[in-house]
């Protein structure tokens, strides 16, 4: 059997969003033990244990709505002699003892789509691969993601067969768009503008002039109002340099700007904000 630590780790790699409960304190008679702990998902699914009966249905109960506000919560516990809790907000001892549990919500990792493995996404994947992302680099070239090391998921195919089929979830997901040819780029544009996604930021590696022609030939092609607002192309700050590793580092600091909600820099992007 698994043991809970295990079990986080596996869930931190299948990126789902769980609570940890913790026994930090127990006095008297109660069924738990001291850094015993419970992992409870989202869809109810729990794991490990902190002692069982009304106490864990009554955590579960909490972790529930911590869900919603992500917030910790330090929670006392009073319980009888049958282990039945009894005043979950009292501190003395009564009967049984007291028992406090620790409840720490685990969220996701921000997800990164980099749709091309050439040059620029791999650069990217090399500056990104320790910021608290989770990778995802598909290329309709196989031989050319095999390779790739540091990165959670690599996928490949038709680019828009991957995103209409819906075998990636772009919702509020970071989207860089680097293949290897423009009608691949303006493939991959257009299979997210047809889709009900809505991602947080997509950054196409382009020139003005390329980015001009995609957002016209979208206006023409999705039969519904383009909304342009996350769109930034060309991708990146404007903080100088041309090397490729002085682009990617331009297109993360966009990034982190659009995530941590920065205003008043300089984008490349000719798209008003």
């Amino acid at each position: 059997m698994k043991s809970i630590y295990e079990k986080i780790v596996t869930l931190k790699k299948e990126g789902k969003e769980f609570i940890v409960i913790t026994v930090v304190e127990k006095r008297g008679h109660v069924p738990s033990q001291i850094q015993s702990k419970m992992v409870v998902l989202k869809d109810g699914e729990k794991a490990g244990t902190i002692g069982g009966g009304l106490l864990e249905y009554d955590a579960e109960k909490l972790a529930a709505k911590i869900f919603e506000t992500k917030e910790p919560i330090l929670k006392k516990y009073s319980l009888n002699k049958d282990n039945e809790i009894i005043d979950t907000e009292k501190a003395g001892m009564i009967c049984g003892g007291n028992v406090t549990l620790f409840f720490e919500y685990v969220g996701l990792d921000e997800t990164l789509f980099i749709f091309g493995a050439g040059h620029v996404g791999r650069s990217l994947i090399y500056h990104m691969k320790n910021l608290n992302f989770s990778i995802t680099v598909i290329d309709n070239r196989k031989e050319y993601i095999q390779n790739i090391e540091g990165i959670q998921n690599k996928i490949s195919g038709r680019y828009s067969e991957i995103i209409e089929k819906e075998k990636i979830n772009l919702n509020k997901a970071y989207i860089i768009i680097a293949t290897h040819t423009h009608e691949h780029d303006y493939e991959v544009l257009k299979g997210i503008y047809k889709s009900n996604y809505n991602p947080r930021y997509i950054g196409i590696v382009a020139s003005k002039k390329k980015g001009v022609w995609m957002i016209e030939s979208l206006k023409k092609d999705v039969k519904k109002k383009i909304d342009l607002k996350n769109l930034y192309t060309p991708a990146g700050l404007n903080i100088g340099g041309k090397e490729l590793d002085e682009i990617a580092i331009s297109i993360i600091s966009e990034i982190q700007a659009v995530r941590y909600e920065k205003k008043n820099l300089q984008h490349l992007s000719f798209i008003k904000k």
